[in-house]
C-alpha cells in the first residue's frame, strides 16, 4: 500500500529511526511521500510523551526536567532535522546583506549567532510551554497535535512557495501535488483531532482554535520571510517553517486551554509568543530587502 510505504519513506527522511528501504530513494519519491509526513508527527510526539512520562516519574514530578528530557528525546529522534535548518535559515537573514549572500550563508554547515540564539528561545519557551501544561497524558498529546499541525503546516509551505534556487536541494526535490498536500492535511486533522478530543473532551473547541491560529502563523511567517529574503524556499526555510509551527501550535494550546496547575503567568507567556512573533516580523523587515 503507498499510504505505508510513504509513511516508511518519511521516517527514514525525517527522523533516525532504523526503517529499512530496499533501493536509493530519489529525491522526488521522497517529496511525493510527503503525503504521509502527519505520522512524523505522530512517532515523534509518542517519543516525546513516553520519555516526559518516565522523567516525571523518575524524578518525582518535576516539570521543567520533564519537560527537557522530553525535548532533547525529540531532537535526538529526529536528529535535530528540523533545528538543523532552522539555525542555518536565522543565520542566513541575520547575516547576509543580499539575497545571494543570504543563500551561501543558510549552505555552510557551521552554526552562527544568529541562529544559535534563536534556537536557545525557542527550546526553552518549549520547555516552558510543556511545564505549563503539566499533566504528563496532556503533555504527550499536546506534542502530538503541534507535531502533527507542524508537518502538515511544512508541506504546505512547500506546496505554495516555490523553490529559491533552481539549483538548490529543494528544486531538485521538486514540490508536492495539491492532492498529496490535501491528503497531509486530512491524516493529520484526524490525529490531532482524535488527540485534541483526549486531551481536552468537551473542552476541546478553543485549544483547537489556538493550536490552528499558532501554527498557521508560525509557518507563514516563516513562509513570508523565506518569499521575501530569499525568493522562494529552501529546505533550511521549511525546516524553520516546521519548528516555527510546532512552537505557534503548542502555544496557542496552553494560552486558549486550562491544562495543567493554575499559573498566574500564562498570559505573560501568550503575550511573550505574541512579542516574539512581532519582533520576528520587524527584525526581517529592517534586514537589507526586508518586508
Amino acid at each position: 500500500m503507498r499510504l505505508i510505504d510513504d509513511a516508511r519513506i518519511c521516517l527514514i527522511f525525517f527522523t533516525r529511526i532504523p526503517v529499512s528501504w530496499p533501493e536509493d530513494l530519489p529525491r522526488e519519491r521522497i517529496t511525493r511521500a510527503f503525503q504521509a509526513v502527519p505520522f512524523v508527527g505522530l512517532v515523534i510526539g509518542l517519543i516525546g510523551a513516553l520519555t516526559y512520562w518516565l522523567a516525571f516519574t523518575i524524578f518525582a514530578g518535576d516539570l521543567h526536567i520533564s519537560a527537557t528530557v522530553a525535548v532533547a528525546a525529540q531532537v535526538f529522534a529526529t536528529g535535530a532535522f528540523h533545528e538543523d535548518g532552522f539555525t542555518d535559515f536565522f543565520d542566513g537573514l541575520g547575516g547576509g546583506q543580499t539575497r545571494l549572500s543570504k543563500l551561501e550563508i543558510m549552505r555552510d554547515s557551521r552554526i552562527g549567532t544568529y541562529g544559535s540564539v534563536a534556537l536557545f528561545f525557542v527550546l526553552l519557551l518549549k520547555i516552558f510551554l510543556l511545564s505549563n501544561i503539566a499533566n504528563p497524558i496532556q503533555v504527550g498529546l499536546c506534542l502530538i497535535i503541534s507535531g502533527t499541525l507542524a508537518r502538515v503546516a511544512l508541506v504546505h509551505v512547500m506546496t505554495i512557495i516555490k523553490p529559491a534556487a533552481e539549483d538548490g536541494a529543494s528544486a531538485e526535490a521538486g514540490q508536492p501535488t495539491k492532492f498529496e498536500a490535501t491528503t497531509a492535511t486530512i491524516i493529520g486533522s484526524v490525529i490531532a483531532g482524535i488527540s485534541l478530543l483526549a486531551a481536552f473532551q468537551l473542552g476541546f473547541i478553543m485549544p483547537t482554535i489556538g493550536a490552528l491560529i499558532g501554527g498557521a502563523l508560525g509557518a507563514a511567517i516563516v513562509g513570508f520571510a523565506a518569499h521575501k529574503q530569499l525568493g522562494g524556499q529552501t529546505g533550511d526555510a521549511l525546516g524553520a517553517s516546521a519548528v516555527a509551527a510546532e512552537l505557534g501550535a503548542l502555544a496557542g494550546l496552553v494560552a486558549a486551554a486550562h491544562v495543567g496547575p493554575e499559573w498566574p503567568l500564562k498570559q505573560t507567556v501568550f503575550a511573550l509568543g505574541f512579542a516574539n512573533g512581532v519582533f520576528a516580523v520587524a527584525a526581517i523587515g529592517s534586514m537589507p530587502g526586508g518586508i
